[in-house]
């Protein structure tokens, strides 16, 4: 039963110190709003703030001190102190309470010490009221559905061979751009760690390539002549160590060079994903500030509204820098705006910063910039339609006219004779080889038209 209770205890005294977390950092944005002065502040949600971080206190001392009597109640027998004669002393009487928590679907069953049940109770009352008003704007709801990041072995495996290595490099600034990459792509992998991966990648890379190369070696399958076995054979270990020695080099270099330009490939491809949001971002944005809510509920209300991906990467950036790490808003858009991979974005975040610090009109601004950024999208798609309707022209002189007369002229030289003797195929490998290419043409231009398409 001692047992039950502590657990019960302990989970619930988790929850209060997750409510106090988050209350306690709105005390320190309202603190920092009020050093800049430039907010109103609310002295009513100042004032409720405070009381419900008082309350919280209070119960989480007093769970504690009924926990700690939990404690001392488990076993089989009391110790008996050096010198003493066994008196009985007597413990604080233990009473449990049974309460259903705001927005719970189960009922909690907590253990306190009688003296402390009626403040607790009291607290507890005084607490839900000032929360009722405060969590819809400020608790941070809990779901089922979060996935934390699990370690990546990978990663770890890296850290344990190339850990150090990898800081004598960075504390020398060899890798600076390659960690800007990182944040810009929003990485989950620090830069030490990255280059970590990257050096083991090359190792792995060395090990395959050291196999392959001792296959070709010792094997009759060489690269330099595929299709003359009887040359192959006739190779010396010295000629085809010189022949396949490349093998060594090539493959680990490509493997470390794929690496290190994938986090640059990466932000400019997710900054292409950003450009074709933000028109419609900024007009959202736009329509938000016509009602003359604070800057920070623009941001709040676009994420709540979960219909842009990849530009909801950075306003959740922009959350976490004023929640979590206490920064005022003027000074958390400019920091987001160093790391965001989208050039325009950059621009916006710019513009609403210097908008707020010199009293500018926000919905005005929004409005103007929405304007421009919808141009540009559309002499956008008018440039992807233009470039669609050549690359057509293109592909049917290529892919439909070509094959076809080069077919009619492979089949009336065949007929001939004459084709056999020139090339030494047949109209029947020829035909299969024209089909072929057909295919990878068709390959091409669908990979082509897939990377150059807008997202909307």
């Amino acid at each position: 039963m001692s047992i039950t209770a502590i657990k019960d205890n302990i989970n619930h005294m988790k929850e209060i110190v997750r409510e106090l977390y988050i209350f306690t950092n709105q005390i320190d944005i309202i603190k920092n709003l009020e050093v800049s002065k430039k907010f109103v502040i609310n002295n009513e949600e100042k004032k409720l703030l405070i009381e419900v971080i008082g309350s919280l206190t209070e119960q989480f001392k007093m769970l504690n001190n009924s926990t700690s009597e939990l404690v001392n109640s488990i076993g089989f027998f009391k110790k008996l102190e050096t010198g003493q004669m066994l008196v009985p002393r007597p413990n604080q009487k233990l009473v449990q309470i049974e309460f259903s928590p705001q927005e719970a679907k189960e009922k909690v069953l907590l253990t306190i010490t009688d003296k402390d049940k009626k403040d607790f109770l009291e607290n507890l009352s005084k607490s839900n009221l000032s929360i009722n008003k405060l969590k819809k704007k400020f608790s941070v709801e809990k779901s089922e559905n979060v996935n934390f990041g699990k370690a990546n072995y990978y990663a770890k495996l890296s850290n344990h061979f190339f850990r150090n290595f990898s800081n004598k490099l960075i504390a020398k600034n060899y890798f600076n751009s390659l960690n800007k990459d990182l944040r810009m792509m929003n990485s989950p992998f620090v830069v030490g760690t990255y280059v970590s991966m990257i050096f083991f990648s090359v190792l792995l890379a060395f090990i395959f390539s050291l196999f392959l190369f001792m296959t070709l070696l010792f094997f009759n399958i060489g690269f330099a002549y595929p299709f003359f076995s009887d040359i192959a054979a006739s190779e010396t270990i010295f000629t085809r160590i010189l022949n396949y020695f490349w093998v060594l080099i090539v493959i680990p270099l490509v493997c470390g060079l794929l690496l290190y330009i994938y986090p640059s490939s990466e932000s400019k491809n997710l900054g292409k994903k950003i450009d074709q949001e933000l028109p419609f971002v900024a007009i959202h944005m736009s329509a938000i500030a016509t009602s003359g809510v604070e800057p920070i509920s623009i941001f709040k209300i676009i994420l709540r509204t979960e219909e842009y991906k990849y530009s909801s990467i950075e306003f959740r950036k922009l959350l976490n820098l004023i929640n979590f790490h206490g920064k005022d808003f003027v000074n958390a858009l400019r920091e987001t705006s160093r790391t965001c991979p989208s050039l325009k974005m950059k621009v916006l975040l710019d513009g609403l910063a210097t908008a707020i610090t010199s009293g500018g009109n926000l919905h005005e601004y929004l409005d103007k910039h929405s304007e421009s950024l919808l141009f540009d999208y559309k002499l956008e798609r008018e440039k992807y339609t233009k470039t669609s309707e050549t690359f057509m022209d293109i592909y049917i002189s290529i892919a439909i006219a070509a094959p076809m007369i080069f077919l009619m002229l492979f089949v009336i030289m065949g007929s001939t004779g004459s084709l056999v003797g020139y090339l030494g195929l047949s109209v029947d490998m020829l035909s299969i080889l024209i089909i072929l290419g057909i295919v990878f043409i068709n390959i091409g231009f669908l990979v082509f038209l897939k990377l150059k398409q807008p997202l909307m």
